[in-house]
């Protein structure tokens, strides 16, 4: 299975946008601060199957199928795991995700943004999620969500299921909590060499940094330093993106970004995508994948 699929599709200003694979619903406020986005993924019975690749991006995602299972892995693994019946949770990303959609799959899939997921459903994410040999959680078919499912399968079009899923979660949205909105609201600091993050939002709390930390932990699933380390390597990935037509130099890399040295740079690439820079820069256009609707920013 090629692990070299990455296109980036840029957000318009419709509500929906289909593509070859299926139709993303773009959200509005209030959710817009606990969901990024609705995607719809649907296969013809008759058609050929499809694999993609997902990006990591510390984010949550849940998916329900509605139709035949949907075989998924983590990092450059072949395809093991199955969403078998109804539900799956997964995440944080910590790694790529790949998954196959054979004829006949019908899915849909929430994106969370941030801490929305525990947001919404108060689920500790210490817990739930952790690192290991997937990059990723999974919970397969959860009884918490089964009802909702039920509800879901019972409407005949995927936008009335969206508009189901859209209701049902304006019924659970609760205010954020305040370390984590200081959180969000100063992810800048987290680009600044010269100031720890922690130490700076524990000072604007009055919190502990230990406190801090564990608060993290809980509303995301990881760590203040996984963070840190994601947001370089997403700018990176940017980087790369936005001269996707050009030459670019892996040292440029390491010297623009502040790695130590090539190894450094090599080691996030294969954590990250299971693939070396110069396999990614070379393969960039031969691919599928879609980011929409960006929550981390961008360095100042």
């Amino acid at each position: 299975m090629p692990a070299n699929l990455y296109i980036v599709c840029k957000q318009k200003e419709a509500m929906e946008q289909t593509d070859k694979d299926g139709t993303l619903f773009l959200v509005e406020e209030p959710l817009e601060e606990v969901i990024n986005s609705f995607y719809h993924l649907f296969v013809a019975p008759e058609a050929e199957s499809i694999t993609r690749h997902v990006c990591p991006n510390l984010e949550m995602m849940l998916v329900f199928s509605f139709g035949v299972p949907i075989r998924i892995s983590f990092h450059n693994n072949p395809l093991y795991i199955e969403v078998t019946r109804r539900t799956a949770v997964i995440g944080p990303l910590r790694q790529m995700l790949n998954y196959e959609l054979l004829a006949g799959a019908d899915a849909l899939v929430v994106n969370f943004k941030f801490n929305g997921f525990q947001r919404l459903f108060g689920m500790p994410l210490t817990g739930l999620t952790g690192v290991g040999t997937t990059g990723a959680e999974i919970l397969t078919d959860d009884g918490r969500f089964d009802r909702l499912w039920e509800e879901l399968a019972a409407l005949p079009s995927a936008e009335q299921r969206v508009g189901l899923l859209k209701r049902s979660a304006l019924g659970l949205l609760k205010e954020n909590d305040q370390v984590i909105q200081a959180v969000i609201g100063n992810l800048a600091r987290f680009f600044n060499p010269c100031v720890d993050p922690v130490k700076a939002i524990a000072a604007d709390t009055r919190l502990s940094e230990r406190s801090i930390q564990l608060k993290f932990q809980k509303h995301t699933g990881y760590s203040v330093k996984e963070l840190l380390r994601f947001l370089r390597f997403k700018e990176v990935v940017a980087y790369i993106l936005a001269r996707s037509n050009q030459k670019i130099a892996v040292f440029d890399l390491i010297a623009i970004h502040d790695y130590h040295d090539q190894s450094h740079l090599i080691k996030d690439f294969q954590y990250f995508l299971g693939m070396a820079p110069q396999q990614f820069i070379k393969n960039l256009n031969n691919g599928s994948f879609c980011v929409v609707n960006d929550t981390y920013p961008a360095q100042p």
